[in-house]
């Protein structure tokens, strides 16, 4: 009877969350998040960049970010395709760069400075070759932010209105980007 309730439950299970045909899209999940927040002086910035690596073997990025300068709001949706941005794989790698363990000693932390006026960036991903352990880095005016700085930089070109393609089908937003973890 075991073996029974099994297929049934996996049935049950696959039923429940179907791939799109003809798109590897569906089998993919957030590998990186960048987060953007914050500001000053009238100037706010709310940012979220999900990176994704479809099968394909490629990375794709997606942004939804919004800027509030003064009384002007511009929101803006965006992609980046590593087959025509290899900057974005580059930007990746760099990620090397950051340091390994953000915990400062207590006579570090006594002495760090305020900042204000400026954002705070964070970086969420994999800690472990398993994918399953993830760490998020975060600061304002320190080495994730600079890491930031310049990677923004070296992707500011590549931002494109139109999601990459699977099979010859745009990639569909992914729902609630702003609240993927």
């Amino acid at each position: 009877m075991k073996p029974f309730l099994i297929i049934v439950a996996s049935s049950v299970f696959m039923a429940a969350f179907p791939a799109k045909a003809g798109s590897d899209w569906g089998r993919i999940y957030p590998i990186y998040r960048i987060t953007e927040e914050g500001g000053g002086l009238g100037i706010f910035v709310d940012s979220v960049i999900v990176v994704t690596r479809p099968e394909d073997g490629r990375w794709v990025a997606e942004r939804w970010r919004e800027d509030n300068v003064l009384t002007k709001k511009k929101v803006v949706h965006d992609w980046i395709d590593s087959r025509a941005c290899p900057q974005l794989a580059a930007v990746l790698d760099s990620l090397a760069t950051l340091p390994k363990n953000g915990v400062l000693t207590p006579d570090r932390a006594e002495s760090r400075s305020l900042a204000f006026d400026v954002t705070t960036v964070s970086v969420t991903g994999p800690a472990s070759v398993d994918g399953e352990t993830r760490i998020t880095l975060s600061d304002r005016l320190g080495p994730v932010y600079g890491w930031w700085r310049s990677s923004e930089e070296a992707l500011q070109t590549c931002w494109q209105a139109d999601p990459p393609k699977v099979d010859g089908a745009p990639l569909p937003s992914r729902p609630g980007l702003k609240d993927l973890p």
